[in-house]
């Protein structure tokens, strides 16, 4: 399912974005392009003509909510009414981009509440780390699934919280401080990895049971890359 239609990595990285309190933008690209090379081909042609749309809306917008269950399925559903709507496809890649912002915070351990001295140690560390983390390959349930994200949206959040609990091991709240050595044998370490790993799966198995649903419709006049598929 690798696609040899890759973003421009130019596009990929933006730098003095204000912070979210969470992953930064450039995680969140950096995420977000990775599981678009996961996708079968005829989606990630039709993200790649649009990756600037994508990508703007990845980064995420200056709001420090960390997003619900419903929250996530309800943007799921978004897409599908903006598609059977006709919106222009630029809209929709920006509201994918959007999902997958959304979806790699379900997959962030540290974003249980609101603004915290944890997340923002835990996206400082993230950054820092980003060079190191590697994406490790999981099954694409998307494929043959039913239609409906709520059942995997509802697994992903009781992970996270449970993942919260052996990181908050890790870090004082009362001093903003973090505990023991965050090194790459650390719990932390383990944590970051995992959630960037199963955010990247997560996105790319999102956006694949959408274009189940409606990607059909996704293709609009002057695609000329998707026409040739």
């Amino acid at each position: 399912m690798k696609s040899d239609h890759l973003f421009p990595f130019a596009v990929c990285l933006a730098v003095g974005w204000a912070s979210l309190g969470a992953w930064s933008p450039a995680f969140h690209e950096v995420q977000t392009v990775r599981a678009s090379r996961l996708l079968p081909r005829r989606m990630a042609a039709f993200l790649g003509i649009h990756a600037r749309d994508l990508l703007a809306g990845a980064r995420g917008q200056a709001n420090d909510q960390v997003p619900t269950v419903e929250d996530v399925e309800e943007q799921f559903r978004r897409v599908v009414a903006l598609t059977e709507e006709r919106k222009r496809p630029e809209r929709i890649a920006k509201e994918l981009g959007v999902l997958a912002h959304q979806v790699q915070l379900l997959m962030d351990p540290s974003a249980v509440v609101g603004v915290s001295s944890l997340r923002e140690s835990f996206q400082a560390y993230g950054d820092e780390k980003l060079p190191k983390l590697v994406l490790s390959r999981e099954p694409f349930w998307a494929v043959t699934s039913p239609l409906d994200p709520r059942p995997r949206l509802v697994e992903w959040a009781k992970v996270k919280f449970d993942r919260n609990q052996a990181l908050q091991a890790c870090f004082d709240e009362a001093t903003g401080r973090r505990k023991g050595g965050w090194d790459e044998l650390s719990v932390p370490f383990a944590q970051l990895q995992l959630a960037y790993s199963n955010g990247i799966n997560a996105t790319a198995n999102i956006w694949i049971q959408l274009w189940r649903a409606v990607g059909d419709q996704w293709d609009a006049p002057g695609d000329e890359n998707l026409a040739r598929e």
